[in-house]
């Protein structure tokens, strides 16, 4: 037998198929015509089999010995596990071979067609001389030793169409048995082609097609992350290095060079080391470097920078020494830094401090707080722009509902930023 496909016996994807299954409905939780899929509909069907036949048994037994239908009962049970077995294991042996799509499908319903027709074939060729068997060894025989013809109808009739007919005739009853015979004809068919799978094509299909619309989905949401991605980074940049910012930080170094040599050299070395520590970042993926440490490294340099530029800042930074080598999402911490600087530090008069945490949350998560005593939400934003905003979906898009972004307004002034992530430790 062909290898099973590592993908074929996986479960569908959640989106697909939905998360609601008990136990009888399982097995559509995996690809139609897979092995899973048709072990779990063989179980089921055949619980329900099973029922139909503990109902019935109850009144075969209720008969004289002579007229109790073991022979239709056991035809009749045949009949029903034929299709029932075949047509979901030649499905299977087709999906394991790969084929393109549209032989697959041929094949498909080639594969439950066969499984109708030899049900078929069955109870046309072989049904009757198994009941002729069962029935003389049973004593359910007449003198001439064929078997008693009897129809036991319960809401269905469990007899064969010569076994109706017979009876009919034997009854004295008349009508056209040659259109009961047809019809009763096409009504096996097609249950033996539902039993073989008929329905389960029309769910191979959409389930083809629904997996392509899911696939195209999330290449989509893989595309719009990259780009939200590749917006932050470019934002960054242009924050970091951008003319103004260099311009600024030069003309400051200008004028306090006549001044104030000391901190002219002070503001070239912050710059330096910040630049050292920033452009190799941005160049990168951010993979390498989403450590708290990584990202620390670059947010002290940036405070130093703005420090050297405005004495009246003030900056810290504080972690648990085993924080620092936690996984952190890149390029974030240092966006809620120079929203701090922007928003609450350029924006009030006189000494400003800004800290910088990283903490265990109470459910255990990392927290990356950004705080400062600045101007407040009242003179700049809300907590809506779109560096924020880009922070927020791109949270969403790693961590889903696990992760957060929080502004709020510090009781003494200034505004308190706090990244929540999940905590994840290197082994």
């Amino acid at each position: 037998m062909t290898a099973p496909l590592p993908w074929l016996d996986a479960a569908l994807p959640a989106e697909l198929i939905g998360r609601e299954h008990g136990w009888f409905t399982n097995y559509r939780r995996y690809p139609v015509f897979s092995a899973p899929w048709a072990r779990g509909r063989l179980r089921s069907s055949m619980a329900i089999v099973g029922l139909s036949f503990a109902v019935l048994l109850p009144v075969v037994l209720s008969s004289a010995p002579a007229e109790r239908t073991w022979g239709a009962l056991f035809a009749l049970l045949l009949w029903l596990c034929l299709p029932l077995f075949a047509g979901p294991a030649l499905g299977v042996w087709v999906r394991r071979q790969a084929w393109p799509a549209a032989r697959e499908g041929a094949a498909l319903v080639a594969a439950v067609l066969a499984a109708s027709a030899a049900a078929m074939l069955f109870d046309q060729l072989a049904a009757e001389p198994i009941k002729q068997v069962i029935a003389e060894r049973s004593g359910a025989i007449d003198p001439k030793g064929k078997r008693q013809k009897v129809v036991m109808s319960i809401g269905i009739n469990v007899s064969t169409p010569e076994d109706a007919a017979s009876a009919a005739r034997s009854a004295g009853q008349s009508g056209n048995d040659a259109v009961a015979s047809a019809v009763n004809l096409g009504s096996k068919a097609a249950v033996t082609l539902l039993l073989a799978g008929g329905l389960a094509l029309r769910g191979w299909r959409r389930e083809r097609d629904g997996l392509e619309a899911l696939r195209q989905e999330r290449a989509l949401a893989e595309a719009q992350a990259q780009r939200r991605e590749a917006e932050l980074r470019l934002s960054v940049l242009a924050a970091q290095v951008e003319p103004h910012f260099l311009f600024n930080t030069l003309a400051g170094v200008r004028s306090a060079i006549a001044t104030d040599p000391a901190r002219a050299s002070e503001m070239i070395d912050r710059l330096v080391e910040y630049l050292r520590a920033a452009i190799p970042r941005l160049r990168s993926d951010g993979s390498a470097q989403a450590t708290v440490g990584a990202q620390f490294e670059i947010v002290r340099a940036y405070l130093g920078l703005m420090a050297a530029r405005m004495p009246r800042l003030d900056f810290s930074l504080q972690a648990e020494p085993a924080l620092l080598k936690a996984n952190c999402p890149p390029l974030m911490l240092i966006s809620l830094a120079e929203n701090a600087v922007k928003h609450g530090v350029e924006m009030k008069i006189g000494p400003v401090h800004v800290e910088v945490r990283a903490e265990r949350s109470a459910d255990g998560r990392l927290a990356l707080t950004v705080e400062d005593d600045g101007a407040g939400f009242g003179s700049s934003q809300s907590g809506s722009g779109l560096g924020l905003s880009n922070i927020r979906e791109r949270l969403h898009q790693l961590h889903g509902e696990r992760a957060a972004l929080e502004l709020r307004s510090r009781a003494g002034g200034g505004v308190s930023a706090t990244l929540t992530v999940p905590l994840e430790l290197p082994q």
